[in-house]
């Protein structure tokens, strides 16, 4: 049983896009609301190096046309060892890093991968899957 919250992390990934292991920089996905003026959510494969790949998440949380506080997350996928990890994230709560220069750990990274594997649980749970989406995107 994969018991880490980085390969649960990686699990649901894997559960939420199907490419994940061939889709190219560049490539942006969809998982659209199941009910009318819920949140989608975006998915953008911002880089990839070997059996690495830089993820970033996105919803577009607007509630009766107004915008929302939304999360936004930069996850590190390591396919070959089956791990995903959260490296920066945007919240309510404001802009927070994982790693600052050094060695320097940011006290809340458990509490940060332990929210974005939860938050990609909820997606799971509503069977909710990235559909590829039909626009270009430059860096």
């Amino acid at each position: 049983m994969r018991n880490t919250v980085y390969a649960r992390l990686f699990d649901r990934l894997a559960d939420l896009i199907p490419s994940l292991h061939s889709a190219p920089a560049g490539a942006v996905f969809c998982a659209p609301p199941r009910i009318p003026d819920d949140m989608a959510v975006y998915c953008h494969i911002a880089d990839v190096e070997g059996d690495m790949r830089l993820i970033e998440l996105a919803d577009d949380n607007i509630k009766s046309g107004t915008v929302m506080p939304a999360p936004w997350l930069k996850l590190r996928v390591d396919l070959a060892n089956k791990l995903a990890e959260v490296l920066e994230m945007e919240d309510a709560f404001g802009y927070q890093v994982i790693y600052a220069g050094g060695k320097a750990v940011n006290p809340r990274r458990p509490q940060i991968n332990l929210y974005a594997m939860n938050w990609l649980q909820v997606m799971v749970n509503f069977e909710l899957c990235f559909q590829p989406a039909d626009v270009s995107v430059t860096a």
